[in-house]
């Protein structure tokens, strides 16, 4: 099941009478109570045993406050054949909950495998949100008369990157009529080829009808591979798509060999035809993008005659940082000063700008910058405390719970859920909440989660309201005692194995992420493995890892093997967390010279791991000075990691 669409309309909870409180109170006692039969009838209904269902909904009656979960896998098994004013009733009977979107979203499915295009119709009163259900819904309306539908279809192939299968068919009829056509196809090339799509490009290339075409296709799947023969390119093609292939040559150029890129796009690209100003200003920026975070010198002085001239913020950003990684203290101050307003007050920017005047022997400038910059509450604020010797600044707001809050029906569906282990279908719920309920309201749902030690929840709602400062929400002491118990058995800091689960997962122990990390501290299915075999616990599944006392036990270990690795370091250990020890390895064997802790963490690479080392450093304090009743101070870096130079030395 996914997410409730906002389309479904809004219910206001927050006004329910005593005798609706008295009705909840006596259905959580009885559902309680039969949480068992509950249990399988779910189990039944996800099984297609419609026998014992029946039966065993005559124990549980007609008012359990989890019908609605029974009567979604009836609807479920029901499709294709399933009549859409059974999905439209079913939406109406449950009109707090984001399961109606849910059978929604499968009805879209199924009757578009089967092109049963009104019913689908019938169901679907917006345009869907997933890309494969938009492409069944136009489908419809296709064959409904509406050729509104053909521009839409334009809209969603204009990608670089593929489209589901689904919408094959949709496309077919675009093309057929005249929509997309030899030029939409190739613009559609040039947008894979910055894309990085090389396969797409290539499968464009066999739809191209017109032959003014396939001298340009042909040459940009040339030039994916070699760019650098973009002075071979023929007289006969025309100006527009030139100028086109000109521009791919260059950002793909720019990634494989910077300089050449550089001096070619100098020396040669307005002569070969290159001369449209938004093209040649696109150009330049990526190889100026390169150029500065790869700290390219033969490049340097193009690009900072380059930024005078196109003051880009982003590329400012990564000029300034670039003075830092090489502790150019000079130059820094002079680039900082150039970056946008704003961004100068950030404490981070405060943090460098002062660590660069500290350098520059301007101690009374750096401390009142140190003291401007500690006022916010991150990782530089931290830092420039720990420079002056002051406590770090919380900015914790108090929130004193609502006396007359009446827990919505919702609520009770959440708690049963939990108790069930149905973590997931509990979450959607709370989610539907989130985006149902104001900001006001929100608030009120985090407090309550806070009380019920719904701690995912709680940070899940902070986000949603947006409560930045309410640290209490968003920093709760979850799992604490499984952390504890872990880090006793590997002479492990708790605090910061939960700084860690904080960041990878929010505290939800059924966090998935994209690449298939799992679980409260974002495990990979391989290492979990390498892990759990070396502690004798068995061979971990995608559903164990998402149990949080075995994810603790695995994450646990395996910080505790990295922080082993690298002597202690946690800096070291944590970026190795996120982006893998072979890669720190090869960061410190690339420094020239051996670097503050400071500048080696502005220095990582990836802006992930940047971010990552930085966050999880500063939620461990904030977990220490909320929970540990300790001084919130020097409690960022450890002494030795800040004294510390970091190069290849330390890996002896």
């Amino acid at each position: 099941m996914v997410s409730a669409a906002p389309c479904i309309r809004a219910v206001t909870y927050f006004r329910a009478v005593a005798l609706f409180s008295c009705c909840l109170f006596s259905s959580l006692v009885a559902a309680a109570t039969d949480s068992g039969v509950f249990r399988q009838a779910l189990d039944a209904a996800r099984n297609d045993d419609w026998n014992t269902l029946t039966r065993l909904e005559k124990q549980l009656g007609d008012d359990h406050p989890l019908q609605a979960y029974l009567d979604f896998h009836r609807l479920r098994a029901a499709l294709p054949d399933l009549a859409p004013e059974k999905i439209n009733d079913y939406a109406r009977r449950y009109p707090d909950s984001p399961l109606p979107n849910d059978i929604r979203q499968l009805a879209n499915v199924a009757y578009g495998k089967v092109e049963k295009w009104d019913a689908l119709l019938a169901v679907n009163s917006n345009e869907p949100s997933a890309t494969a259900r938009q492409c069944y819904y136009y489908q419809a309306k296709l064959a409904n008369g509406d050729d509104s539908a053909l521009q839409a279809a334009a809209d969603i192939w204009a990608s670089g990157q593929s489209r589901p299968n689904q919408c094959d068919p949709l496309f077919d009829q675009a093309q057929a009529g005249g929509v997309i056509d030899d030029a939409a196809i190739w613009e559609r090339q040039l947008l894979a080829f910055k894309a990085n799509s090389h396969g797409l490009v290539r499968y464009l290339a066999r739809k191209l009808e017109d032959t003014d075409y396939d001298t340009a296709s042909d040459w940009l799947e040339t030039l994916y591979r070699h760019p650098d023969k973009v002075d071979n390119l023929p007289t006969n093609i025309k100006p527009e798509q030139r100028q086109q292939l000109l521009a791919a040559a260059i950002h793909r150029w720019a990634y494989k060999d910077t300089v050449k890129a550089r001096q070619w796009f100098d020396d040669h690209s307005r002569r070969q035809g290159l001369r449209d100003d938004a093209m040649r200003e696109d150009a330049g920026r990526r190889i100026a993008w390169y150029s500065t975070i790869r700290g390219i010198e033969e490049n340097r002085q193009w690009l900072d005659n380059w930024l005078t001239v196109n003051p880009d913020a982003e590329l400012l950003d990564q000029r300034a940082r670039r003075t830092i990684i090489e502790q150019d203290w000079d130059s820094a101050e002079l680039w900082i000063t150039r970056l946008p307003d704003s961004e100068q007050q950030d404490s981070r920017w405060l943090y460098w700008r002062a660590r660069a005047l500290e350098e520059l022997n301007q101690p009374d400038q750096a401390r009142a910058l140190y003291r401007q910059a500690s006022r916010h509450r991150n990782f530089f604020a931290f830092m420039a405390a720990d420079r002056l010797g002051e406590p770090y600044h919380f900015s914790n707001a108090q929130v004193q719970p609502s006396a007359d809050f009446t827990p919505p029906q919702a609520i009770a569906r959440v708690r049963l859920l939990r108790e069930l282990n149905e973590d997931y279908a509990a979450r959607q719920e709370w989610l539907w909440l989130m985006w149902h309920n104001d900001d006001a309201n929100v608030r009120q749902l985090a407090q309550h989660a806070l009380e019920q030690h719904w701690y995912d929840l709680a940070v899940q709602a902070s986000i949603q309201a947006k409560a930045w400062d309410v640290l209490a929400w968003r920093f709760p002491p979850a799992y604490q005692r499984e952390f504890e118990q872990q880090a006793q058995r590997h002479d492990l800091d708790p605090w910061l194995a939960m700084a860690v689960a904080r960041r990878e997962s929010a505290f939800n122990p059924q966090a998935r992420s994209p690449v298939g990390a799992m679980g409260l501290m974002q495990l990979m299915p391989g290492t979990a493995r390498k892990v759990a075999k070396d502690a004798n616990l068995g061979r971990p599944t995608t559903n164990t890892l998402q149990n949080a006392d075995l994810n603790i036990k695995l994450g646990s270990r395996y910080l505790a093997e990295l922080l082993d690795e690298f002597k202690g370091n946690r800096v070291l250990a944590l970026a190795a967390y996120n982006a893998g020890p072979h890669r720190v390895n090869n960061w410190l064997r690339e420094e020239d010279e051996a670097v503050p802790a400071d500048v080696w963490i502005e220095s990582i690479p990836f802006r992930e791991t940047r971010d990552y080392v930085q966050a999880v450093l500063t939620y461990r304090a904030l977990f220490v000075g909320l929970h540990d009743n300790q001084a919130r101070t020097s409690q960022l870096l450890t002494e030795k990691e800040s004294q510390d130079l970091y190069s290849v030395s330390m890996l002896d």
